[in-house]
């Protein structure tokens, strides 16, 4: 007797929560840019990547596209737009840092919108070589609790790495 997958894989509707997933992966490692989102047709053979523009309107970016087609243009468009929050040295100058602290161990003094939207930029900017690399946030231990500490300078550093997954962050006492 046959083997019958559980899943049919040549209709793209059925891995639209894969594409979703991924996409939402995009959104926050890309975000300085317009968000993506994906669309199915009405037959729901062929997805297509849509994009908000400035003007809050959802616009194609891609025609519809087959299941193969999808997966190749998501994996190209996050290698070639996304930051990897695992490379740490293309973000930082980590010869300036006394240490690598997890990010759950740091408290955020303040939180700036305008500081945080520079700061996407600014981290894109040094990953892609195009200024020189960040300097590591600076730090002092919690007053309250022990093995936390309180981010003196690089506030907005620390918001843009937790979006866009980063672990762990360099720092200087």
């Amino acid at each position: 007797m046959g083997y019958m997958k559980a899943t049919d894989d040549s209709n793209p509707s059925t891995l639209l929560g894969h594409y979703t997933k991924q996409i939402d992966k995009i959104n926050r490692q890309y975000h300085d840019f317009n968000e993506l989102h994906l669309s199915v047709d009405e037959l729901g053979h062929l997805i297509r990547v849509n994009y908000i523009n400035e003007d809050g309107f959802e616009v194609p970016l891609t025609g519809w596209l087959n299941m193969e087609q999808v997966g190749t243009y998501l994996q190209n468009y996050q290698r070639m737009f996304c930051l990897d929050p695992n490379c740490l040295d293309r973000f930082f100058d980590m010869h300036e840092a006394t240490a690598i602290v997890p990010i759950l161990c740091l408290r955020p003094t303040r939180k700036r919108p305008n500081g945080i939207a520079n700061g996407f930029t600014k981290m894109r900017q040094a990953y892609q070589g195009i200024i020189p690399r960040r300097k590591p946030i600076s730090i002092r231990s919690n007053a309250e609790e022990i093995g936390l500490f309180d981010i003196v300078d690089g506030n907005s550093t620390y918001f843009v790495a937790k979006q866009i997954g980063m672990k762990s962050l360099p720092v200087n006492y």
